[in-house]
């Protein structure tokens, strides 16, 4: 991409905005960078880490006529921002965008509602046990125009990629592109159902014959893509892989009896048992199978079977993702505090079978449909303990025949569960909603949690 001399008007200071405005700034770009807010602490982080070509600007965000505009992903189609960057500049891409157009290697592009960071992060270990050298960035903290510069045609990205990044996606077109599942969630900034799962579906958008999509086919709607006249993606000559976890299929990755196998042209092969990886639950199933299907998608030579395997018993998992914390007096507990919407929970609950289980759960009020995990606790709880904005909501609307009760904070909440919790009982935080009526971030939720409990 040629940029240098150009406009650009990055909104945003956050990592993706930083580091946009740094990757322009050092191909020779005019660059601002812009924030709404002006406090000192973000005036001293701004001032510690963005290049000193780039103008920066607080308090207003800034679009300035006849520039390209980087947006944010947190900025929503419906926000003042966006409109004026539609108005006034002459293209409006993300960061996303900006990274495809600077990065000449191969791109898989994760998305998707829950398991997005563990596909993204098992599938760049897969690939570097197989030889290949691959970096999982994106929306796992290190942002991808942060990664560019140290990046070669022969390095292979994983990118986990948002709905909100999606949709200022233009020409972005990776080689493998990935959709674990699809479940309500962000519906307050697209506003609508429709719209959210339309943004998914951008991954796809610019793919044509000779790049590949991976899918989740046990998703209601996932399943539908694909097919003639459908109203999400009908396809551009890519191929398409299927995910299976209740059969199998003719090309992908599919769970039988208990192994993990792999399907091309009808012919099959088990690439290995399923207890031989770590993580645990049936979504790390999915997990790994899509991490699979994506690797042989590629195309490289390089992916064996072998080196596959030894990938699989080797990965570890992720920070709160139903990340075991400790065994204290017999019981163990779980951080899952990545679960910020109700499937995510369900989910969690779900991947504990046959052992007493002590739920805490609770946060920010979304306003996102409960049925799903209060099911799941139906099945699987022998007690929930909630805080939070919306424990009245959750408690009105769990299940009656489970003990559920509301405590001021997840300070409370874990005492109450080392009281309550028997031996050989598992007590897991997975709260079902955002962490932002009390905490900073999901990690600040789980790092806090963890602290508590490594405290007893």
């Amino acid at each position: 991409m040629l940029v240098e001399g150009r406009k650009f008007c990055v909104i945003g200071m956050g990592k993706s905005g930083i580091a946009a405005s740094n990757l322009l700034a050092s191909h020779g770009a005019q660059v601002v960078l812009s924030d709404m807010r002006d406090n000192r602490d973000l005036r001293e982080s701004v001032a510690g880490s963005v290049d000193r070509r780039v103008e920066t600007v607080f308090g207003c965000e800034v679009v300035r006529p006849g520039s390209v505009a980087v947006l944010s992903p947190g900025i929503a189609p419906h926000a003042p921002a966006f409109r004026l960057a539609q108005r006034v500049a002459d293209e409006v891409i993300g960061e996303v965008e900006l990274f495809f157009r600077f990065f000449p290697g191969r791109t898989i592009a994760v998305t998707g509602t829950d398991g997005k960071s563990t596909v993204t992060t098992l599938t760049a270990h897969l690939l570097n046990a197989c030889g290949i050298p691959a970096r999982a960035a994106g929306n796992l903290g290190n942002a991808l125009c942060g990664e560019v510069q140290d990046l070669t045609e022969k390095d292979v990205v994983v990118a986990e990629v948002s709905c909100f990044q999606l949709i200022t996606c233009r020409q972005f077109r990776p080689d493998v592109a990935l959709v674990t599942n699809l479940a309500p969630d962000h519906i307050d900034h697209h506003g609508t159902w429709e719209a959210y799962v339309r943004a998914k579906a951008m991954v796809g958008a610019a793919q044509m014959a000779g790049d590949a999509f991976v899918r989740n086919i046990d998703d209601p709607v996932l399943k539908t893509w694909f097919t003639p006249g459908n109203r999400w993606i009908s396809g551009n000559g890519q191929a398409v892989v299927d995910v299976s976890l209740e059969h199998s299929v003719e090309d992908g990755a599919f769970l039988e009896d208990g192994g993990l196998w792999i399907a091309s042209r009808k012919r099959a092969i088990e690439v290995c048992r399923r207890d031989e990886l770590k993580l645990p639950g049936p979504h790390n199933t999915k997990n790994a199978l899509m991490a699979i299907a994506a690797c042989m998608a590629l195309q490289d030579r390089r992916v064996s079977i072998p080196s596959l395997v030894n990938g699989l018993r080797t990965y570890a998992g992720l920070p709160h993702r139903i990340e075991f914390v400790r065994h204290l007096d017999g019981v163990d507990w779980y951080n899952d505090s990545k679960a910020t919407n109700p499937h995510a929970a369900a989910v969690g609950i779900r991947s504990f079978a046959g052992r007493p289980l002590v739920l805490l759960a609770g946060g920010y009020e979304k306003n996102l449909e409960l049925k799903d995990m209060a099911t799941a606790i139906g099945e699987r709880c022998r007690h929930v303990v909630l805080f939070g904005a919306c424990a009245e909501r959750m408690k009105r609307e769990f299940p009656k025949a489970v003990p559920l009760e509301i405590v001021q904070d997840m300070r409370s909440a874990v005492n109450r569960a080392r009281e309550i919790a028997d031996p050989d009982s598992v007590v897991l935080l997975s709260p079902g909603a955002s962490s932002f009526d009390q905490f900073t971030s999901f990690e600040d939720r789980g790092d806090r949690f963890k602290k508590m409990i490594n405290e007893m």
